[in-house]
């Protein structure tokens, strides 16, 4: 649902604008895209672009970077929008040779709760395959979980597998980051820190009544334009 709104509030801020969209789950991408393209008030044929990816595992496909660093089959996409936005979630993936050279074709990429659903060890990695696609200049938003929110409070002690890192029932992993963390993670990644700070919301559950402490990370980090 939260990949649905996104998708649909770019499409809709301005027409030139070319959203690509990545996820592991196949059932989350196909009802994104039925949803965006079924959306009135937004013409998001050929501007929305979802694909099966694991982000934590595979490389981004070959036809995301600049038309220089395209694969060798032969097919070429057209990068011409004035702004090409990547949503990050996380087959049959291309990663460039070294003698390649790539300025990337990405000049937004969002992070929204999905760092923190990866294995930790996983991280930085990921983090260098999404600045790899990313234009000199380019931005990566940023938003996860923060240390002391409610569902982290709420963690047993036998879920604990790491240093802020649990395992939730069904095996699926939720860390929950500090600022400090944060930088560290995309400075080791060569992006220039533009924001950083804590989200902290108290909402309340309209049902039950009880209150809801949440404390979120928000960064905007950029690529250097020049080496």
């Amino acid at each position: 649902m939260m990949m649905t709104v996104i998708m649909n509030n770019l499409c809709r801020c301005s027409p030139s604008i070319t959203v690509y969209a990545c996820d592991c789950s196949e059932d989350t991408l196909e009802k994104a895209n039925e949803i965006v393209c079924n959306t009135q008030g937004v013409d998001a044929k050929d501007r929305f672009h979802p694909f099966l990816l694991d982000v934590s595992r595979e490389n981004f496909p070959g036809w995301l970077f600049c038309k220089c660093c395209q694969s060798s089959d032969g097919k070429v996409v057209d990068l011409s929008p004035d702004s090409i936005h990547l949503y990050v979630r996380g087959k049959n993936s291309i990663s460039l040779k070294e003698d390649q050279c790539c300025v990337g074709g990405i000049d937004f990429i969002t992070m929204i709760f999905t760092l923190s659903a990866i294995p930790f060890n996983t991280i930085s990695a990921t983090l260098e395959r999404c600045v790899s696609v990313l234009k000199p200049g380019g931005l990566i938003l940023f938003r996860d979980y923060g240390v002391y929110d409610m569902t982290m409070l709420r963690f047993l002690p036998h879920q604990r597998v790491g240093f802020r890192e649990y395992m939730r029932a069904d095996g699926t992993y939720s860390y929950f980051f500090s600022l400090d963390t944060v930088r560290e993670l995309f400075h080791a990644a060569g992006l220039l820190e533009l924001e950083l700070e804590y989200c902290c919301v108290r909402s309340v559950n309209r049902k039950n009544g009880k209150n809801m402490q949440r404390v979120w990370v928000h960064g905007k980090f950029k690529k250097p334009t020049s080496q």
